[in-house]
């Protein structure tokens, strides 16, 4: 018999994203497996790529540790307890997608970032990067 459960994300203060859930199985012997493939535009040598998914078996049952008296309560999924970060806003992604994909580092004043992290060269230091991770300081880049 496989069991499932949910676990609930929460966004990072000022992040005002909402509470993301994600369904989460324990497989049992009897669960089967099953190659989906995708396509990845953004890594090197794109092309198609397969991976094996495991699918859980017909006889699935909630996990009663994981849920509350009457199931899932959406208004306060923190009364099951569990409380998780969102790894997107945590690694600055959400802050990312709010300045548009382009950013200027509030630590060097270096324009054109895209990604996460500052990584242009200090001006005053040779042989060294910034390295600042986005945050609510830094400003979107238009140019």
């Amino acid at each position: 018999m496989c069991t499932y459960y949910y676990l609930h994300y929460h966004h990072l203060s000022p992040c005002t994203r909402d509470i993301e859930y994600e369904l989460h199985y324990f497989f049992c012997p009897n669960s089967t497996a099953e190659i989906s493939s995708s396509s990845s535009l953004s890594s090197v040598g794109a092309g198609d790529t397969e991976q094996w998914t495991q699918q859980p078996c017909e006889a699935l049952t909630y996990a009663p540790g994981y849920i509350a008296i009457d199931g899932l309560n959406y208004n306060n999924p923190c009364a099951a307890g569990d409380c998780l970060v969102a790894q997107q806003c945590s690694s600055g992604g959400c802050r990312l997608e709010d300045l548009g994909g382009s950013w200027i580092c509030c630590q060097c004043s270096s324009r054109r970032n895209t990604l996460r992290l500052c990584v242009q060269p200090l001006r005053n230091i040779p042989d060294a990067l910034c390295y600042h991770a986005v945050c609510q300081n830094c400003r979107a880049d238009h140019s």
